[in-house]
């Protein structure tokens, strides 16, 4: 057996090493990433039992080593172990997972015995999630709160200040289908849509990034993902 542990901070991969072997010394040896590139490329050399990933990481990201480890290794477990519950994150990692993989979602937080119960629950072939992720979960699972694709295309639209016109244009939809789109994105954020008593309050694209950001469906990182992937879509 064998484990790779990335994470960009020494200290949080000293303890995570500690409490591992300590408890299930049968996992040594672990090597150790700080970043998501590393982690790949010790997957690739040591085809490891297990993995634990941080999700912030510097030059790649804890989502995007993920996607790669899954896509060349399905069967080798993944444990994420971050401070990030954002919605969005979540979102992007139940995408990936396997239906029939072992899988974990643990927060920083979380006590030493759930750690160790995670693992253990993972080297059975089984998923532990965090009962804060497990909220958020069940609400992505919730066809009246839960965004589509379709939907949270056009939320990032929305956040990269594209008009109705120019989002039209980069979705190849018409003008009617955006108003569709978004009119089916207030409601599901809870916003009065046009027409009715409250509907003049404020500005909906605004309550919409409001609602999204306090909420996780958006932030920062995933910003700067959708502005470096549209500045060449951009007229």
């Amino acid at each position: 057996m064998s484990i790779v542990i990335a994470d960009d901070h020494e200290r949080e991969r000293a303890w995570l090493k500690d409490l591992l072997l300590a408890s299930l010394p049968q996992l040594a040896p672990a090597v150790e990433a700080s970043n998501g590139s590393e982690a790949v490329a010790l997957v690739r050399k040591h085809k490891p039992t297990l993995v634990f990933l941080d999700i912030g990481m510097p030059i790649m990201s804890g989502i995007k080593a993920a996607e790669q480890i899954i896509e060349e290794f399905p069967k080798i477990p993944i444990l994420i172990l971050t401070n990030h519950s954002d919605e969005v994150f979540v979102r992007r990692l139940w995408k990936l997972v396997p239906s029939d993989g072992a899988f974990a979602y643990l927060l920083k937080d979380s006590s030493d015995r759930q750690v160790i119960d995670a693992t253990e629950a993972v080297l059975g072939g089984d998923c532990w999630i965090h009962p804060r992720i497990q909220r958020i979960v069940r609400r992505t699972e919730d066809a009246t709160s839960a965004l589509t694709e379709a939907e949270f295309e056009v939320l990032g639209c929305i956040a990269m200040g594209f008009t109705d016109k120019a989002i039209a244009k980069r979705l190849y939809i018409t003008d009617k289908a955006v108003q569709a789109r978004l009119k089916c994105l207030y409601s599901k954020l809870g916003i009065a849509v046009k027409g009715t008593l409250n509907d003049d309050e404020y500005n909906h694209r605004c309550r919409a990034l409001n609602i999204a950001v306090r909420r996780g469906l958006i932030n920062r990182s995933e910003l700067e993902d959708w502005e470096m992937s549209n500045d060449n879509t951009v007229e």
